[in-house]
């Protein structure tokens, strides 16, 4: 595996002590051409196909404080991908595009086994578990939408996490 890395530093004074680098690894040596303020990078020379890994440490010198950040597929020689978002909508953090091990092949339990490797999009997520009121609201849209659910999901109160929610799944 090749890396190329950049530091990101924070843009805005009350988090200039979070720096961050990152470097990027994979089959190909890619050049990290360009980190713009809005959190995407442009990386070249990429192998098409072929899978990087966006690594990242709280400092440097260190081989051993690498940790994985997100997984790029490489769509192109050229490629642009957003890795922050310095501006989330308000209580949401952005997920970056990649791809994730789904399943769990450490405690022996078949429902979640065997393990694949899944692509998703970048998306947010609600930095707060989602309470019995919103979910409500958001229950009613769906089913009145045609969706189902084997399990509702519950909550204790109305300012409580709904828990065990399923809907159902059609192939």
């Amino acid at each position: 595996m090749l890396a190329a890395w950049f530091l990101l530093v924070a843009f805005h004074p009350a988090s200039a002590q979070n720096k961050q680098f990152f470097r990027l690894v994979g089959p190909a040596s890619a050049q990290i051409t360009e980190f713009r303020l809005d959190g995407f990078i442009l990386w070249t020379n990429a192998q098409p196909g072929g899978t990087f890994i966006v690594q990242t440490a709280p400092i440097l010198p260190g081989e051993t404080n690498w940790v994985c950040f997100v997984q790029i597929p490489a769509s192109n020689q050229v490629n642009t991908n957003q890795l922050v978002d310095f501006k989330p909508p308000s209580g949401m953090a952005l997920i970056p595009a990649g791809s994730f091990t789904m399943g769990d092949s450490m405690d022996g339990e078949t429902d979640a086994m065997p393990t694949v490797t899944a692509e998703i999009s970048a998306f947010y997520m609600d930095t707060n578990q989602v309470c019995g009121s919103l979910w409500l609201s958001v229950y009613s849209y769906a089913v009145n939408h045609g969706y189902q659910f084997d399990h509702v999901g519950a909550a204790k109160g109305s300012n409580y996490p709904v828990e065990t929610v399923n809907p159902e799944i059609r192939n």
